[in-house]
């Protein structure tokens, strides 16, 4: 968000990782806050962020239903 004008502060954020693969939600949560710790931090940074998060087969699972 560095640079962004936007008053934004809610998100949905959608990531497909084989860094998930193995990790139960808290881990794959924990470790995308990791990433965004700083912008979270920021005063008028990240508010609130609603994850969905993926291994690329679970992702491929999820398409393939969708599909039928």
């Amino acid at each position: 968000m560095a640079g962004s004008t936007s008053q934004e502060t809610h998100f949905r954020v959608e990531v497909v990782s084989d860094a998930f693969k193995g990790k139960m939600q808290p881990a794959r949560h924990r470790l995308v806050y990791s990433l965004l710790a700083d912008e979270m931090a920021r005063e008028g940074g990240i508010h609130a962020l609603q994850l969905k998060i993926r291994t690329p087969e679970e992702q491929e699972k999820i398409a393939s239903v969708a599909k039928e």
